[in-house]
């Protein structure tokens, strides 16, 4: 029986170092996924919030600053989602040099995972980016455009 790890049918796939490379980029996957729903939570946190204060304060002109979050991290979702895609890509690439037998020492322990130019436009159009953020404005923009943001500039007490 040899000692070299490269016999082995399973190799390099059953290499410690390549399981915990992938593990490693598998991780950073998932933390960039975390990182974008949480700019989701954020962003509809503050927006409910600005608006809250709009109405108690009877100043519509606050809601319009619940643009700047919807901006800001309509913004970081896309560049976590764009950047997630990329170690997605780099994952899928070294997975498949794996399965060929050409994974190296060289690929070892790579984590870089370069965007392409399309990557920020692609995830700014998927589902989980552009309806979110866009209908937030969209929104915005409808209730402004039609009057309804008059409505929070009348007091409790004159509504009735």
């Amino acid at each position: 029986m040899s000692n070299d790890p490269t016999t082995s049918p399973l190799w390099p796939a059953d290499s410690p170092a390549v399981v915990a490379h992938m593990s490693l980029l598998q991780g950073v996957v998932n933390r960039l996924a975390g990182n974008s729903a949480s700019c989701k939570t954020w962003c509809m946190t503050l927006v409910a919030a600005l608006l809250s204060l709009a109405g108690a304060a009877h100043a519509p002109a606050i809601v319009g600053i619940a643009l700047v979050p919807v901006a800001v991290f309509g913004y970081l979702d896309t560049m976590y989602l764009s950047q997630e895609r990329a170690y997605r890509r780099h994952f899928e690439n070294l997975a498949k040099k794996i399965r060929q037998k050409e994974y190296t020492l060289d690929d070892l322990f790579d984590a870089d995972a370069p965007r392409n130019a399309g990557d920020f436009w692609h995830a700014l159009g998927s589902w989980s980016i552009g309806p979110v953020y866009a209908g937030l404005a969209l929104a915005y923009f409808v209730a402004h455009s039609l009057g309804y943001l008059a409505i929070l500039a009348i007091p409790a007490s004159a509504a009735k």
